[in-house]
């Protein structure tokens, strides 16, 4: 994970009545230095519509949305210089293509919004981009212009979870980033619980239900300093915080409670595959919070749908059929 970032993609919906991530992007090239892109989605025409969408009139409509593109950019970045482009395909699938092809540090869309204002949850563009994109994503929340203050970094810093480090590293690494960017204030957050409490509780003295919970709660906190030792002094002034409870619990009520407006947050644990899709525990966190959210991805991590999708085109490659977009092209 760079200690700085770079390289900004911005996926932006024109027809939104606003655009929190774009402004938020800007707000935060214009402090670092950082390159922003910000790209908008036509998909293709499917063969059913061609009787009416001629490829004049395609093209047409290819012009109309970055024509639209520029002037929504225009009347956010002010001096801030900004690329434009017209992505076609598939949104989530396109928009990561064009991330990983951009070799981008931080890919940011907004949230879409409710009547009332309020942020809406996650929609499937959304959950795709956060499952899908090997880079991180920050999903923002749909007040523009409002400040990022204070940072929740939850970390699972258990050692017998060993393949969980790179990832433990990764987000603490990127939420220092983002808190000496944003001149935020972070905090780092542990969330602990005991195998079977609820079961042990009748089955053994008040005595040693205490003492179980005392010892849980000690190795978790031995671990905790442990990993983050490492980082020294870029700890200072951040807040460490172990919490008992599990995680899908404890991650959004601390959110609630302590006003957090950007959670920094693995949802990729690494396996003995290349990647594995996001896990039980994350989803449930995601479908809680409403406000900005920055999904980040182990070292190394490879959407498993792309493996899929190239092994099943090698497969029609192997038994002689071509592939299913040159095909799609020919009729």
């Amino acid at each position: 994970m760079p200690r700085r970032l770079s390289r900004i993609l911005v996926d932006v919906d024109t027809s939104a009545p606003a655009h929190p991530a774009l402004a938020q992007a800007v707000d935060l090239a214009g402090r670092i230095g950082a390159r922003v892109t910000a790209v908008v989605v036509l998909e293709h025409v499917p063969k059913r519509a061609r009787t009416f969408v001629t490829r004049r009139l395609e093209q047409d409509l290819v012009e109309h949305l970055g024509a639209e593109l520029r002037e929504t950019v225009d009347a956010v970045a002010g001096d801030v210089p900004v690329t434009t482009e017209v992505l076609r395909g598939k949104h989530a699938r396109t928009v990561i293509a064009a991330a990983v092809r951009g070799r981008v540090d931080l890919l940011m869309r907004s949230h879409g919004v409710r009547a009332e204002g309020r942020s809406q949850p996650f929609g499937p563009i959304d959950m795709n981009l956060l499952r899908h994109c090997p880079c991180p994503v920050w999903i923002v929340e749909a007040q523009v212009g409002k400040r990022v203050r204070r940072i929740l970094a939850p970390i699972d810093a258990n050692r017998s979870e060993q393949n969980q480090q790179p990832l433990n590293r990764r987000i603490v690494e990127l939420a220092l980033v983002l808190r000496d960017a944003e001149d935020a204030h972070l905090t780092i957050l542990e969330a602990w619980s005991v195998f079977g409490e609820e079961l042990l509780r009748p089955r053994l003295e008040p005595d040693d239900v205490q003492a179980f919970l005392d010892e849980s709660r000690e190795h978790a906190d031995r671990d905790l300093r442990g990993f983050l030792a490492p980082f020294g002094e870029r700890l200072d002034g951040v807040d460490v915080e172990l919490v008992q409870g599990e995680v899908a619990e404890v991650i959004p009520a601390y959110v609630n409670t302590h006003t957090i407006d950007l959670v920094v947050m693995g949802t990729v644990a690494r396996t003995g595959i290349a990647g594995l899709l996001m896990g039980n525990t994350a989803e449930h966190v995601l479908r809680r919070l409403h406000g900005s959210v920055v999904a980040v991805k182990p070292p190394g991590f490879v959407d498993p749908g792309a493996e899929h999708r190239t092994l099943r085109a090698a497969m029609r490659t192997q038994i002689g059929l071509p592939p299913r977009r040159h095909r799609a092209r020919k009729r």
